[in-house]
């Protein structure tokens, strides 16, 4: 059999001719064409947005690896290492942006990491980023990808030959290729001379020099005001990224400049209790069970408590109480949900609901005059009414409830990972959409149901007036909603109508007659 095969290109779908080897066969074959990493990055940057969805997708994968704190920092320096190894140079080099988590990769992420059109998460329903292509956004921004983890280092550039794409060496020989300054003056900030010398970094740090000119991936070229904007779109929506992670606690944006000696935080935010310790083992427990179950408990699995998010930027600091539910339904639950596709393994009905329940202002306890910081507390438009997989989804309308809390699930989302598959009339039997409308009708409403027995129990302990405004800002205002959203508030009615949840002067929260 003869092929022949195009002249290669970076950016090119792969072809071949090819001719039968049947002397009586009449026909030529051709196979199908395959797109090349390039190509392939190509198509998955054309459908990413090129904003604060990069780092939250970054954020997936630090809560996959266990991490309790995320920074990314905005190296603005203006950095070369000209003594490493020729073939390494691009690689190491500033400005550039850097994210470091807590966690470290395993085995399995270690090849996750270099796959393109499939996911090793995707079998497993307990990881936050199975849904998709999310890392491979990061190339909106680079061309080039440095990841240290444990006692690895991997260099990848998806423009070499597919035999060169990704470079593994040991961190113990780093300092072969690099010398030990360099590797310092880049990563100083997070790394040590003795996690160098012992193999051992006990955590993960992401290196991506912003592109300074036009690639084959890419024609965009990230400028400080493209990084300015990137950390702006995702400030919108940092304080609710905490909302329904079980590990992380803390997620800082940093920058530093040839003017700073060490990196300066520009947007915190973080989870703060009186009992944080009791919060974390709370949602220690609540994983270990998920893992222990697979995802499939034969009771139901629950997790509640309530924590501060505290956000604290350009010298204001935000904070608010919240009431936070996971909610996972037995396999004899009522309220479970079946998926009706292949695979039924991969999907988890874990849903969460979360609300603020305090309506008025409480001092900061690390605050004081001299800081010249503001403290705000209370409700925010962004506390409520809003649509989560895991992490919030965008901040559109179509990601909008208009109840007055906020709704995790794990939902089926569309191809850019920005909107929840809903029921239409051209896909009304597709088993995302149907698992996305049983998610809603049956799992939500019955751990909304739980919240509120949840929070009026703790209500009725306090037994506060001043506590209503918070009580009665929880329940579902039916003319507000549509839809699939207005039916779940009519059921969570026709459940509360005979509950005491109303006040009276004679007796707090009496039974409805």
């Amino acid at each position: 059999m003869d092929s022949k095969e195009d002249p290669p290109s970076s950016s090119k779908a792969k072809y071949f001719h090819i001719c039968s080897e049947e002397p009586d066969d009449p026909f030529n074959y051709n196979i199908i064409e395959i797109p090349t990493v390039v190509g392939f990055l190509k198509n998955i940057l054309a459908q990413y947005p090129d904003n604060g969805q990069i780092i939250k997708e970054l954020v997936q994968n630090a809560e996959d690896a266990g991490a309790t704190v995320v920074e990314v920092l905005h190296d603005e320096r203006n950095v070369k290492c000209p003594k490493t190894h020729k073939d390494i140079q691009r690689f190491l080099k500033g400005p550039a942006l850097c994210l470091y988590n807590d966690g470290t990769f395993t085995e399995d992420d270690w090849t996750g990491i270099r796959k393109l059109s499939d996911s090793i998460k995707k079998n497993d329903p307990l990881k936050v980023g199975q849904f998709g292509l999310g890392f491979k956004s990061v190339f909106h921004i680079t061309d080039f990808v440095t990841i240290i983890s444990g006692n690895k280092v991997l260099f990848m550039d998806p423009s070499e030959p597919e035999n060169k794409m990704c470079r593994i060496i040991s961190l113990k020989k780093l300092t072969s290729i690099c010398p030990l300054d360099d590797c310092l003056r880049l990563w100083s900030c997070y790394i040590s001379t003795q996690n160098i010398t012992d193999g051992q970094f006990p955590a993960t740090l992401f290196w991506f020099p912003l592109r300074q000119s036009p690639s084959d991936i890419s024609n965009t070229i990230y400028t400080y005001n493209h990084v300015i904007t990137l950390f702006e779109s995702f400030s919108i929506e940092a304080s609710l990224c905490l909302t329904f992670l079980k590990s992380i606690e803390k997620i800082c944006l940093k920058r530093i400049n040839k003017w700073n000696k060490s990196p300066v935080t520009t947007h915190e935010v973080k989870l703060i209790s009186p009992i944080m310790t009791e919060v974390q083992q709370k949602r220690k427990v609540f994983k270990q069970k998920l893992v222990e179950c697979k995802g499939c408990p034969s009771q139901t699995i629950t997790c509640d408590y309530e924590v501060t998010v505290e956000s604290v930027r350009c010298n204001q600091t935000k904070q608010q109480m919240m009431h936070i539910l996971h909610y996972l339904p037995g396999s004899s639950d009522p309220s479970t949900v079946t998926w009706r596709g292949e695979d039924s393994c991969k999907h988890m009905p874990l849903v969460g609901i979360a609300a603020p329940v305090t309506a008025h202002s409480v001092a900061s306890p690390t605050a004081t005059h001299s800081d010249e910081t503001s403290i705000t507390t209370g409700r925010t438009t962004l506390n409520t009414g809003h649509i989560f997989c895991f992490l919030p989804l965008p901040l559109e309308t179509d990601n909008k409830t208009n109840l007055p809390v906020q709704i995790n699930g794990f939902f089926a989302l569309d191809q850019n990972r920005r909107h929840v598959k809903w029921k239409t009339e051209e896909n009304s039997i597709e088993p995302d959409v149907l698992w996305n409308e049983d998610l809603v009708s049956r799992a939500v409403v019955e751990a909304y149901f739980t919240f509120l027995q949840n929070v009026l129990s703790d209500l009725k302990e306090k037994s506060s007036p001043h506590h209503l405004e918070t009580w009665y800002g929880l329940l579902p205002h039916i003319d507000s909603t549509k839809g699939r959203w207005k039916k779940l508030g009519v059921e969570l009615w026709s459940r509360l109508k005979s509950m005491p949840i109303l006040y009276s002067d004679v007796s707090i929260f009496p039974v409805v007659s």
